[in-house]
């Protein structure tokens, strides 16, 4: 009797596993190509799955879009936090958190578009999504804020306002920084940002 040998099974690649490939497919070509014009047929291939089983685990390309940005916006959050929790001093913190911004946008370079471009979307669950990504970031500005003002320094109103002026900032830059061939470092904008603003905090009073 011969005896034969079988390779062993292919070992099923787990649930978290399937679903990160297929979020970093979808997060490049959504960066790349814009949400309409994303095809879930590409995002399958790249993601190596079957376009069945994308719509099993997201139902539809705005469910697919939302997990995109859910999951930038974990990473993103979670960087900068980090950033600014690890420093020694509310001026370093400035810094580690701006840096870690940039940093971040480089690292992913989709993940700009996915995550804040205003032009990809205009309405529905996915613009709403995107606003909610804006906002999340501008309390953790204004958290930064507070953080490097003694206590009643300055009203809500005013934290606001600075939160609201140095998100659109860092929007603004990130785009820059995208279409200039040759941008300044995470490093450059972090540091001109930080002087920029520890300047303007310590002028704030009261009124």
């Amino acid at each position: 009797m011969t005896s034969t040998t079988h390779d062993p099974p292919k070992r099923r690649r787990d649930r978290a596993a399937r679903e990160r490939e297929i979020l970093e497919a979808a997060e490049q070509i959504f960066g790349r190509r814009g949400y309409q014009a994303t095809s879930m047929d590409e995002v399958a291939v790249m993601g190596g799955v079957s376009k069945p089983l994308i719509y099993q685990y997201y139902g539809s390309k705005d469910g697919l879009f939302l997990a995109c940005l859910s999951r930038l916006r974990g990473q993103l959050l979670e960087a900068v936090a980090d950033a600014v929790l690890a420093a020694p001093n509310a001026e370093d913190a400035l810094y580690a958190g701006f840096l870690a911004w940039f940093r971040f946008l480089d690292d992913h370079p989709s993940a700009w578009s996915v995550l804040v471009d205003e032009g990809m979307l205009a309405t529905g669950p996915a613009a709403e999504a995107t606003d909610e990504v804006r906002a999340a970031f501008i309390e953790l500005i204004a958290t930064m804020v507070r953080m490097n003002l003694p206590a009643g320094r300055v009203t809500d109103d005013e934290i606001q306002i600075v939160a609201q002026s140095i998100s659109g900032a860092t929007e603004r830059l990130a785009i820059w920084r995208t279409r200039t061939p040759n941008p300044p470092t995470p490093e450059k904008v972090a540091h001109t940002l930080q002087n920029l603003l520890w300047q303007g905090l310590h002028t704030l009073k009261t009124t």
